[in-house]
């Protein structure tokens, strides 16, 4: 699951972190908008980098619980300093998206912001199941993902070296999100980052499985 593009991220959070704050604190803020939040839920961040979609969520949650993973140590590592120097308290830890080690139904909302360019197709399949899996029923799952890259040459170039890469089949597959029980509530453009690169949020929402069954038919 963990590509070339990953491991660098890991090498080099801190320049990640300054893009971050940089460039993607207007899709942060959107996510948060857009997940309708009370104040008092428990959230997940996946995929959370260097925390600082964490740090939006915990100002705002003044009576909830904010809990985020990530695979890379590093990443953790600079997401609990920040928190610690905001005086916030997140619960990090470092695991993969496949397998999240959290209960059944704990969760009310869940957020991932650019993670499935790093996913294999199989890996997107078992990420969405065990986000849904962690889900609370009626419960949210809030994104910001890249679109399909261009078909320039350097693009074109890059896909022959990625074969094993989700990018091969679409970045956030609508079929995959509905295979997975998940409902497709609001989904709108968002900004192209890197001069070229489309993104979209989407608002999911956890289907029962009588949902699920009168869905299919």
């Amino acid at each position: 699951m963990t590509h070339l593009i990953t491991k660098a991220l890991n090498l080099n959070a801190r320049i990640y972190d300054r893009w971050a704050r940089n460039n993607l604190a207007g899709v942060y803020a959107k996510i948060v908008e857009l997940a309708g939040l009370r104040g008092d839920e428990k959230v997940l961040g996946v995929g959370c980098g260097t925390g600082n979609l964490d740090l939006m969520l915990a100002g705002f949650l003044e009576e909830g619980v904010v809990c985020a993973i990530d695979i890379a140590p590093k990443m953790i590592e600079t997401a609990t300093r920040k928190a610690k120097e905001w005086n916030y308290s997140i619960d990090y830890k470092v695991g993969s998206s496949i397998s999240l080690p959290y209960q059944d139904e704990e969760f009310d909302v869940a957020f991932t912001c650019l993670i499935y360019h790093h996913l294999t197709y199989k890996s997107k399949e078992e990420t969405l199941r065990e986000i849904y899996r962690i889900l609370k029923p009626g419960g949210k799952y809030v994104s910001c993902e890249f679109e399909a890259f261009p078909q320039d040459i350097f693009h074109r170039a890059f896909l022959r070296f990625t074969r094993d890469s989700g990018i091969l089949h679409g970045l956030h597959p609508d079929r995959l999100i509905e295979q997975s029980g998940f409902k497709i509530e609001r989904e709108m453009e968002g900004p192209s980052l890197l001069r070229h690169h489309c993104t979209k949020y989407r608002v999911l929402s956890k289907r029962n499985r009588l949902q699920r069954v009168i869905g299919e038919e």
